[in-house]
């Protein structure tokens, strides 16, 4: 007899995947259990009712519109997309690697270009679409650093890429953490004319991470070629992601709470690395990059192994020396400020006996 446990590395301790800790909409959770009456079959090829949905919550056209089992699937049928296009595309550098991998896999050439500090580099990417980038992918907010752009970045680079005939795609997953007061969306952009569109998902503030649901909003030219690429397999999105997603979508009240309580939750994290005098990058998402030179993949392992809590470390996007920490409960932040501070004097012990004769 198999017996489930709770343990604290599935709760407590992920602070690595920027999971909602506060789940998913009831609402949704009852339409994903709904369908389980219908787990004979198969799900609509075409999203009809959630694509409705998606046009009808950011007031756009239904040609506007691609599903994608998570952005991640979006990312690799965009390469796909842009492959009889001789021109190079761009990622930034120190950031989430869906872009070059799924460059790489469909074999487009592209550039990783560096950011600015922690800020995307808007003047370097509009001078590379000057010179001759078809395509190129931007995260904002900003994976991993949780910095915006500016409502004058986000224009120039949607004029640049209509001036020149490419296709500049922001990604912002992160976007509905963000006040809307405070964060220029290239949603309306994507909502008319060509060269620009926006990705987003329900993984993140929706809290729908298991069932891998996103969607792409622009150039109707785009998404034509995206959904043409999808139909070689035309169930990606399952019914329960489906359905799940549309009520998602329609529980304002849950999403209000969920930015409230993140922002809540960060503030308490933030004021923690303060008072432990640990380095962080100011952050408008439901993460925070935090510095700690020369130890950071170390304090990492020694928190996996003494706590079981999860944190994730961004070497291999670049950034040496930071880990970054996902906005859990109140509860959960205040557990790993706890362990965070036992941690750093452990390794502040250990560099200061390394250092006698």
């Amino acid at each position: 007899m198999h017996t489930h446990s709770t343990t604290r590395t599935e709760h407590a301790g992920r602070l690595h995947l920027n999971e909602n800790p506060l789940g998913a909409s009831p609402d949704a959770v009852a339409a994903a259990e709904l369908e389980l009456r219908n787990i004979n079959r198969y799900p609509d090829p075409a999203h009809t009712d959630l694509v409705g949905a998606i046009a009808r919550h950011h007031l756009v056209g239904e040609d506007r519109v691609a599903v994608g089992n998570g952005t991640d699937e979006i990312i690799l049928m965009l390469a796909l997309a842009r492959r009889a296009d001789p021109r190079p595309a761009a990622v930034t550098g120190l950031t989430f690697r869906s872009y070059p991998k799924s460059l790489r896999a469909v074999g487009v050439p592209y550039l990783e270009l560096p950011p600015r500090g922690y800020r995307v580099d808007t003047d370097l990417l509009v001078d590379g679409i000057a010179r001759g980038l078809g395509l190129v992918f931007v995260c904002n907010p900003h994976n991993p650093t949780g910095s915006v752009l500016s409502a004058r970045e986000v224009q120039a680079l949607c004029a640049a890429a209509r001036r020149h005939d490419a296709l500049v795609v922001f990604d912002e997953a992160y976007a509905e953490y963000v006040p809307a007061e405070e964060f220029a969306s290239a949603m309306r952009q994507a909502a008319t004319g060509r060269a620009v569109c926006v990705m987003r998902t329900f993984s993140k503030a929706y809290g729908l991470g298991a069932l891998r649901v996103g969607y792409l909003v622009g150039d109707p030219d785009v998404v034509a070629r995206v959904n043409a690429l999808q139909g070689a397999f035309p169930f990606h999105v399952n019914r329960f992601a489906q359905a799940a997603a549309v009520s998602a979508l329609a529980d304002r009240d849950f999403l209000d709470i969920t930015r409230r309580r993140n922002q809540a939750a960060r503030a308490l994290l933030c004021h923690g690395l303060d008072d432990l005098d640990v380095d962080h990058v100011p952050s408008s998402t439901n993460f925070v990059l935090v510095r700690l030179p020369g130890i950071a993949s170390r304090v990492a392992e020694a928190l996996r192994r003494s706590t079981g809590t999860l944190v994730r470390d961004t070497a291999d996007m670049g950034l040496i020396d930071h880990l970054r920490v996902s906005v859990g409960t109140p509860e959960q932040m205040s557990a790993f400020l706890h362990d965070l501070g036992r941690e750093l004097d452990r390794a502040q012990g250990h560099q200061a006996g390394a250092g006698r004769p």
